[in-house]
């Protein structure tokens, strides 16, 4: 630091801690009356310059008051603009559509009968000031909708042209239709129009709908069945279809849905493949129609269970489905524990399927009975009753039961089965018979779809809550079905139908000889699909091509030698008749001289499968290889089947 900025740092220093410190104020600058201003009470006429503060807050001031001018003078043009455009729309507004000035309104009654004709009126009023042009009229009808002039014709949506509608105009178009449905049910029909107007690319709608109550059904259905069934029973369920309507109803059909659980045994309208659907057909007007159905029911104790039906007319161009549905029901039934149980046992099987057997094969029948009461019962009886057109009285064999073969009947009791004189809470027991299928038909025709029916009914007593002895019952049934017999017969022939055979007999080596090869199929008492017959041809036989009948399905395969007849059906009882199958081919054989001395086979073993219709079951036979000695032929001489040089 400097000598003279040192001096003067502490001169100050000693100047403020004297005690003399002189008076600052002295030392201050006096005004002077040049300086000084004084303020002019005149506003108006004051000269002075204002402050840098006064220029800032009035400039400030400017542009706010012209800021909210601005405000104020576009609000008063928005309003000008506005008024002006409301003056010209209300006094010059013939160029403006709205859909809420467009009215469509539908008359006709509110309720009406299932299947009556009935006619709707449309009416579209257009309270705009311009015309609509273009009009699309469209209709949306419920399910069970038809045209009053066509029953075959169902509405579903219709779509078409109106004519222009000026400014207060209407325009009219009426619906001519009938209306089938449950009783009490609502059906919504909705009507839209679709318009344009002059000068616009655009579009606008307007729909309207109405609601119909169906009155009555041309078609009531009722169901019965049981309210209570213990699983696995078979029971009946009767749907009765009656007819309210003046006119035919065509196609009817009736559709069921069952519960899970449920299996149909048999009903006396043959069902659709669904096992759930039946063709009714045309009902007279005021006319009934009764299917009975027969079912099962599996389920647990205390299960509740719903069978429902709809019936209705079928959908045009199909079977078998409702297109329009006039009415419906359903039946409620409970699965109760039954007091006592009994099982069907056939041949080991004890599920509830049909049991497959064939002719004059034992068919062991067991009973199993068991007590579900938490007390014991008494006096306990078994009668299995007997039945099927296969069934032969004599071929019986009772076991300790007592066979009644006037009723087709046998008979188990406290006397001949000691356990049914008490059977204790829970305790079960059985009893068996054997049985044998035969052809109960004529000597000439076998039975067609033979099977034997087992229907068994227990009963027994129990004491009830009161002390008072009551009955109780169960029963079970079951089926055996006889599945039919196939066989597949194979011959050689030289000099017989239909083809001339050439060659050397006994045939010779190295030089052709042909032979006609038949094949024939016989069945005995089920119609049997999906047959075919399969063999092949050894290396030294050739196929020459030639069949009969010339239209049956025939393939070779050169490189295989595999033949396969795909045949199709065969009826019943085809011995000796003209649904006998039959098939005529015709072979080439040239021996090696290795063969010199033998009987060379012709065609290699063949088979034959089958599904027998009736039960459902694949059947299969064999025939043996055939070789050149075709004794079968009238012509044949012993010495002819073997190769010589």
């Amino acid at each position: 630091m400097e000598k003279n900025e040192k001096s003067k740092l502490e001169e100050l220093s000693r100047s403020l801690y004297s005690p003399s410190v002189p008076d600052i104020r002295s030392n201050r600058r006096p005004r002077s009356s040049e300086n000084s201003s004084s303020v002019s009470t005149d506003w108006e006429h004051d000269t002075e310059p204002e402050s840098p503060q006064y220029l800032i807050n009035q400039s400030l001031k400017d542009k706010t008051m012209s800021f909210f001018t601005k405000i104020f003078l576009t609000s008063l043009v928005f309003f000008l603009v506005a008024l002006g455009i409301g003056a010209y729309l209300f006094f010059n507004g013939a160029n403006i559509v709205s859909g809420n000035n467009v009215d469509i309104t539908i008359s006709g009654p509110l309720s009406i009968g299932g299947g009556e004709p009935v006619t709707l009126g449309v009416q579209i009023s257009n309270h705009n000031n311009i015309k609509l042009e273009n009009i699309e009229f469209s209709v949306e009808y419920p399910s069970g909708t038809i045209d009053a002039h066509d029953s075959l014709k169902e509405l579903r949506k219709t779509k078409e042209s109106l004519s222009d509608i000026s400014p207060g105009g209407i325009g009219q178009k009426t619906l001519d239709i009938a209306m089938y449905g449950e009783e009490n049910s609502k059906k919504e029909i909705k009507v839209s129009i679709e318009y344009g107007v002059k000068g616009s690319n655009a579009r606008f709608t307007k729909e309207k709908t109405i609601d119909l109550i169906i009155s009555s059904s041309p078609l009531t259905l009722s169901v019965t069945s049981f309210k209570e069934v213990t699983s696995g029973q078979e029971f009946s369920i009767g749907v009765e279809l009656q007819s309210n309507s003046k006119d035919v109803l065509k196609n009817i059909v009736l559709k069921g849905i069952f519960p899970f659980g449920f299996s149909l045994v048999s009903s006396n309208i043959k069902p659709g493949a669904d096992g759930s659907t039946w063709e009714i057909g045309d009902l007279p007007p005021r006319a009934k129609k009764t299917i009975t159905i027969k079912g099962k029911l599996d389920g647990q104790d205390d299960e509740l269970r719903v069978l429902r039906f709809s019936a209705g007319s079928a959908r045009i161009g199909t079977t078998g489905i409702i297109g329009t549905e006039y009415t419906s029901g359903s039946q409620e039934i409970a699965i109760k524990k039954p007091f006592m149980s009994v099982d069907i046992s056939l041949g080991n099987d004890s599920s509830n399927k049909d049991f497959v057997t064939s002719f004059n094969t034992p068919v062991i029948v067991e009973i199993t009975y068991r007590n579900n009461l938490p007390t014991p019962i008494t006096d306990g009886e078994i009668r299995m009753k007997l039945s099927g057109n296969a069934f032969d009285k004599a071929s019986v064999s009772p076991g300790q039961g007592v066979y009644r073969s006037e009723d087709n009947e046998i008979v188990w009791n406290g006397i001949t089965t000691k356990n049914l004189q008490t059977l204790d809470a829970g305790d079960e027991g059985k009893v068996s018979f054997t049985i044998t299928p035969r052809n109960t038909g004529s000597s000439f025709k076998v039975t067609t779809d033979p099977d034997l029916k087992f229907s068994v009914s227990v009963k027994a007593k129990r004491n009830s809550e009161a002390n008072v002895p009551e009955s109780i019952v169960s029963t079970a049934s079951r089926r055996a079905k006889v599945a039919t017999n196939i066989s597949l017969g194979g011959q050689i022939l030289r000099n017989s139908q239909p083809f001339i055979n050439t060659g050397a007999i006994p045939p010779k080596a190295e030089q052709q000889t042909t032979y006609t090869v038949i094949w024939t199929i016989d069945n005995t008492s089920s119609n049997i699909s999906n047959v075919k017959v399969e063999s092949s041809l050894p290396p030294h036989v050739t196929w020459l091509g030639k069949i009969d009948p010339t239209n049956d399905d025939v393939s070779y395969n050169k490189v295989s030698g595999e033949i396969v007849w795909n045949v199709g059906s065969v009826g019943t009882n085809t011995a000796g008749s003209s649904k006998r199958r039959q098939l005529a081919f015709q072979i080439g054989l040239k021996p090696s001289i290795s063969q010199i001395g033998q009987t060379p086979v012709l065609v290699n073993q063949t088979s034959i499968t089958a599904e027998d219709d009736f039960t459902g079951q694949e059947l299969k036979s064999n025939v043996g290889s055939l070789n050149t000695r075709f004794s079968t032929d009238p012509s044949f001489k012993d010495g002819d089947d073997k190769v010589v040089k």
